[in-house]
């Protein structure tokens, strides 16, 4: 009897499963950013020499709405810095390291950057969806400048 109500029961559990599966993947993937979107440093320019040992980094966007953390809808997404670092692999979160991986979650477009030591340094602004994955196609934008 165990055996027959068991075989009776797998075609419903694989098709509720597979409804399930189907409805959990496309209420969480937003659409994809347009091809055209980019991000760019306004301030500071490429190469600069900075005075002091700060920076306000400040980027302009187009073809996608910068939006607080949390936003999942297709087209938008919110700013991360990524200072003296490698991006994160491509699908990956991108992680929160204090001074090094910077969330901008409430739709920023600007951060001032404090403390840093003298030398080179690269800081790479990467526009990620509401849980912080970089959004696809990437958006990106790398500045290179010198604290004296």
């Amino acid at each position: 009897m165990i055996s027959s109500l068991g075989s009776s029961l797998r075609p419903l559990g694989l098709g509720l499963l597979s409804f399930i599966l189907i409805s959990c993947t496309d209420a969480s993937e937003p659409e994809p950013t347009e091809a055209g979107a980019s991000i760019n440093f306004v301030h500071p320019e490429d190469g600069a020499t900075l005075e002091g040992n700060s920076v306000v980094l400040r980027l302009e966007a187009s073809g996608i709405e910068i939006v607080p953390a949390g936003t999942m809808e297709g087209g938008t997404g919110h700013h991360h810095f990524v200072v003296d670092a490698d991006l994160p692999p491509a699908g990956a979160p991108i992680p929160t390291v204090e001074g090094t991986y910077i969330h901008l979650g409430q739709a920023q477009t600007e951060y001032e950057l404090t403390g840093l030591a003298s030398g080179e340094h690269v800081v790479i602004a990467v526009v990620g969806d509401g849980i912080h994955i970089p959004v696809d196609p990437w958006v990106v934008d790398t500045v290179r400048f010198v604290v004296p």
